[in-house]
């Protein structure tokens, strides 16, 4: 039986919703969560490149990753998912600089999973090559079933990697191309309805 693939940020982690807490702290600057339009969020945060820069950097640090909570309904998904037999593989395109801290995160909200993954995602610098799996290595994995908010990540693993994609409704993925392998859902209580069996 092949693995789930569970991204972290937006999916298992309400992480956006932590960034404009943080957007409001550094820069007084206020967004609603709806008209974050594009998944860069140098442009969807107006923020110049210096700022970003020390954004970016502040949001990957260990205590924002904690203030994180868990997305409604995704650990108890994961739990049924698990008596089922599935393994779950978390994944995420973090910088690898948080690579512990999002291990702390998983433990204080045990959350049930079997792997746990850091993929070069977004070519992003100072990335762990001993720690993040290159993409071209993550392609020629295999997996059941993925759950992604990112289209960018979705329309790859459909397209190029067969697999089927549950895609968590976003601001930033509304304007995507999907694809018949991809549908969009806004809950995880409406992906583990569907997906009783992946």
């Amino acid at each position: 039986m092949l693995p789930i693939y569970v991204d972290f940020d937006d999916v298992l982690s309400d992480t956006t919703s932590g960034f404009l807490k943080i957007l409001k702290h550094e820069y007084g600057k206020s967004v609603n969560f709806e008209d974050i339009f594009t998944f860069d969020l140098k442009t969807s945060f107006n923020l110049s490149d210096s700022e970003y820069e020390h954004f970016f950097h502040r949001v990957h640090q260990a205590d924002v990753i904690m203030a994180f909570a868990p997305m409604e309904g995704a650990i108890r998904t994961l739990e049924e998912w698990i008596k089922l037999g599935y393994q779950i593989s978390i994944v995420t395109g973090r910088l690898t600089s948080a690579y512990e801290a999002s291990l702390d995160w998983l433990s204080k909200y045990n959350v049930p999973y079997h792997s746990f993954m850091m993929v070069d995602k977004y070519s992003r610098e100072n990335i762990d090559t001993k720690i993040a799996v290159s993409m071209q290595k993550f392609s020629e994995m295999k997996f059941s079933l993925a759950v992604e908010d990112s289209a960018k990540m979705a329309l790859h693993l459909s397209k190029k990697m067969g697999i089927p994609v549950a895609l968590i409704d976003r601001p930033w993925n509304r304007r995507a191309d999907l694809n018949h392998r991809i549908t969009r859902y806004t809950s995880w209580y409406d992906i583990q309805n569907d997906f009783q069996t992946p």
